[in-house]
């Protein structure tokens, strides 16, 4: 107690110090000043930008996954696209390929018949139905040649952005009733007709075809003949002479008779069946071997084997050589080339080349082994061994060919 009166009265005797005294706790009892003031701004600012900065990575996280799923989204659908554009390449060129085989020939081809032949009437009627019970497509139209029909492959709509070509068929038909045609056999025009026709035409095939062309002749003739007067004027025309001269005088020209409008229609319908499918036949070349071994008789036992074989079918292919024949040559001398190596033997004779095979064993259905014999050997020799094509083969047996190199020395 005595230490805080003495404090007190310590304190009332300086006035200066008691007001210094109260300064000091204001200073105590006021907070540490402004400069930790500023610390604490600072402080919270900076928790601030660090919450900031988490803040937008997460943004930046956010926008770059979804950046990503539409990149990857972006290149799902060009795969797919890729994929589809893949496919329809892939099928368009299957359906190319059918194309080129003729798959579709059928139904790509087109009938422009002309409208003289429509108005022909049964003949017409006939011919139409026909036609469309085959299923073949047909436009009635007006053509150059009057009474014709002629024909064109379109290509289908499932090709059509691979090619847009139209194949014109290059064959022509002219139907004739029969009183018409001996009208132009008699009056000497068939030929001027035929000739106008090749000029429009220059590359087609001509056919004329006639509906009951001898019918109507004999029925004439037989008219002629029970009442002759009503018949004053009327001559038979020369139909066999003129045909013949068809053929003779003009190349691709040729006729067909049909007995009524039935056969005349199924005809035509044939004809356009026909011509739309060999469009598309592999073109025979000099190599072709007879329409790949067609000579081999149906019974032959070894029919499959002389078909795989181009050597086999070559010397079936030789008038007057039988398969069995074939097949004795083909065992000594597997390859044409084994052959016209002995064949070309400078040191052997001609005689000798001529019989070279006449020795060979030719196995018989009986199972008696017989000769080829010296006629076959020599037939192969001389073929084989012929320098001029135009020589027919049974005088190039006969030795044409050797009497025609030593003229021609």
């Amino acid at each position: 107690m005595r230490s805080k009166a003495s404090f007190l009265t310590y304190d009332h005797g300086h006035p200066d110090d008691e007001s210094d005294i109260l300064e000091l706790n204001d200073d105590i009892s006021r907070p540490r000043g402004k400069g930790n003031g500023k610390g604490k701004k600072s402080n919270t600012s900076s928790v601030d930008g660090v919450t900031g900065k988490t803040r937008m990575s997460k943004e930046e996280r956010l926008r770059l996954n979804e950046e990503k799923k539409q990149q990857k989204e972006r290149e799902k659908l060009q795969k797919a696209a890729q994929k589809a554009e893949a496919a329809e390449i892939k099928k368009r060129e299957k359906e190319k390929e059918k194309w080129e085989k003729g798959k579709f020939a059928h139904k790509s081809i087109v009938a422009h018949i002309d409208t003289k032949v429509v108005e022909l009437g049964s003949i017409g009627g006939h011919l139409l139905s026909r036609l469309a019970e085959k299923g073949l497509s047909f436009r009635v139209s007006s053509n150059p040649i009057e009474k014709s029909i002629v024909w064109s492959i379109s290509v289908p709509e499932e090709i059509s952005k691979i090619s847009s070509e139209v194949i014109k068929v290059p064959y022509i038909l002219i139907i004739c009733e029969a009183e018409e045609f001996c009208d132009l056999v008699n009056s000497e025009s068939l030929m001027s007709h035929i000739s106008r026709v090749q000029r429009l035409y220059p590359l087609h095939t001509v056919c004329y075809l006639t509906n009951k062309l001898m019918a109507y002749i004999n029925k004439r003739e037989q008219g002629q003949y029970k009442d002759p007067a009503n018949h004053i004027g009327w001559k038979r025309p020369p139909i066999e002479e003129v045909l013949s001269k068809l053929t003779i005088n003009f190349v691709k020209v040729h006729s067909r008779h049909c007995v009524d409008e039935a056969e005349l229609a199924e005809h035509v319908a044939g004809l356009t069946y026909s011509l739309a499918s060999c469009q598309f036949r592999n073109k025979l070349t000099r190599l072709s071997v007879n329409a790949n071994g067609s000579l081999i008789p149906k019974s032959c036992v070894d029919k499959d084997m002389i078909k795989k074989s181009p050597w086999l079918k070559a010397l079936v292919a030789i008038p007057k050589v039988q398969p069995r024949f074939a097949i004795a040559i083909w065992k000594k001398y597997p390859t044409m080339k084994s052959l016209l190596h002995v064949y070309m033997d400078p040191s052997k004779s001609v005689h000798e080349k001529e019989f070279l095979l006449k020795d060979l064993k030719v196995e018989n259905m009986l199972g008696d082994d017989r000769k080829l014999g010296e006629i076959c050997s020599r037939r192969v020799y001389r073929i084989l061994m012929a320098q001029c094509g135009s020589i027919k083969t049974d005088d190039i047996e006969s030795g044409a060919d050797f009497f025609s190199q030593h003229s021609a020395e």
